[in-house]
């Protein structure tokens, strides 16, 4: 400024650019209105500051008072404001835009096409960002890479392996934001075969050095079992940073090797690594599945006393489970008591209850049901774990009335989905489905071992 140079129109936008990027939006605006005739330039610095900050109706605002201004919005100008409409979760300032695009007849880039897909994805509105994906050319990998994470961001997995096998059919090479997201969807699926192609996949196209890919397949392994390969893949990883470390505790920690997990835990902390939350969850964890609970307890103080982390919900969840599975279910109600801000917290409440149901702790359970039914008494979980802990203890006739009372009330628990992976093919199924081709026979076997329990009323 002091040099003459304040006036100069592409100093102008860097100095927008700058804050924005920064965080100081009041800056950069007040810049951008010192300028007495904005150009393009100025007018996209200002969109992406607010873009960056999620504000898509001051984007909006913008965007209509350049084009009043005859400045003619270019693609960076609409796929910030797309950008930040997908930050926002905001779809009707997204549509907005996209209806000035179709008006005006725009042909959108791959730029817009591919924002246009994450908003509509991130606004929850599937079958508009599927609309788009169609109209793409598809010829580059950031297309389809738009309708993969998507579909990831959204759960839809299987939708997920179905567009990257499609990609596989044409020229299109993937790329490191494609394996990362597919074995996202092979992780949540606990397709270990599909994973392991894709593993074949990345070495082929030499992504083996690349720490995110790699991270993803040592995910992919440890939450799909495979403990001894995901050890492998970890001891070939380029760098080894928290997360990874993380993933190789917690992996070890769920398929009962504890003991692993916490030598792995000391590793990293001689390699000055420094601990964070999440790691001390999977320690806590590790043990919780271990047996562990003395050990489990000296890392939560550990957490606590000498990293200075302050336990939020999730840590004390961990505590709860790990103290429940040891069977010291009153020292986890008394840690619940005491602790006032999540005394009333009903996650923990359940992981409570269900543990009472497991060692038969009735008369506490009975008094925790009666908090939970305070707090939501339409909820049929609630009423589904007290009457088969009163099964579990051969109270039949308090069984029987929780099973009316949820009939009069109307409640029914939502039936639980699994997947299956079979011959490299995912097969869905849910609870009580007859729709299957052998469905009749199944439920005939069922209802002879039912009458064997001499339980009918109480399990269906």
């Amino acid at each position: 400024m002091r040099n003459g140079f304040g006036s100069d129109a592409f100093v102008q936008a860097a100095l927008i650019d700058m804050y924005g990027k920064c965080g100081s939006l009041d800056m950069a605006l007040q810049v951008f209105n010192q300028i007495p005739f904005k150009n393009l330039v100025s007018w996209n610095s200002m969109i992406a500051g607010y873009s960056l900050k999620g504000d898509s109706k001051s984007c909006i605002q913008l965007l209509w008072k350049m084009i009043i201004q005859q400045t003619k919005p270019n693609s960076t100008t609409l796929s910030s404001s797309l950008i930040a409409c997908s930050k926002s979760s905001n779809l009707k300032h997204g549509k907005f835009i996209h209806g000035y695009i179709t008006r005006n007849n725009i042909n959108p880039d791959t730029f817009i096409h591919t924002s246009l897909v994450d908003m509509y994805f991130k606004c929850n509105n599937t079958q508009s960002a599927e609309s788009i994906f169609k109209k793409m050319a598809k010829t580059n990998v950031v297309e389809w890479n738009s309708m993969i994470s998507g579909y990831v961001s959204v759960g839809l997995y299987l939708q997920a392996l179905d567009i990257y096998k499609d990609m596989n059919t044409t020229q299109v090479k993937p790329d490191v934001i494609t394996f990362t997201s597919i074995l996202a969807a092979c992780t949540q699926l606990g397709s270990l075969e599909i994973g392991k192609d894709i593993h074949k996949s990345i070495i082929s196209h030499d992504f083996e050095s690349n720490e995110m890919v790699m991270g993803a397949v040592l995910d992919m392994y440890a939450k799909c079992g495979e403990v001894e390969i995901a050890q492998q893949v970890f001891s070939r990883l380029p760098e080894r940073d928290l997360v990874s470390w993380t993933t190789m505790i917690t992996a070890y920690g769920a398929h009962g090797q504890a003991f692993k997990s916490l030598k792995l835990f000391q590793d990293m902390k001689k390699m000055n690594i420094k601990p964070d939350r999440v790691v001390f969850l999977a320690v806590i964890s590790a043990c919780s599945h271990g047996g562990l609970i003395d050990k489990g307890c000296y890392y939560f103080n550990q957490m606590v006393n000498d990293y200075g982390i302050q336990p939020k919900v999730a840590d004390y969840s961990c505590l709860m489970d790990l103290l429940c599975r040891g069977g010291r279910v009153h020292d986890a109600y008394a840690i619940l008591q005491k602790t006032e801000s999540i005394r009333e917290d009903v996650e923990l409440l359940s992981t409570l209850f269900s543990a009472c149901k497991l060692h038969g702790e009735i008369e506490l359970g009975e008094k925790i049901a009666g908090l939970l039914i305070d707090k939501d008494p339409d909820d049929p979980s609630t009423y589904t774990v007290l009457a088969n802990m009163y099964a579990s203890t051969k109270k039949w006739d308090k069984a029987r009335k929780v099973r009316m009372k949820m009939k009069e009330l109307g409640l029914r628990k939502n039936p639980g989905c699994a997947w299956i992976e079979v011959d490299k093919k995912i097969e869905a199924f849910l609870v009580e489905d007859k729709s299957i081709p052998q469905g009749g026979k199944v439920y005939e076997c069922l209802s002879v071992l039912v009458g064997h329990m001499n339980m009918d009323e109480v399990l269906f």
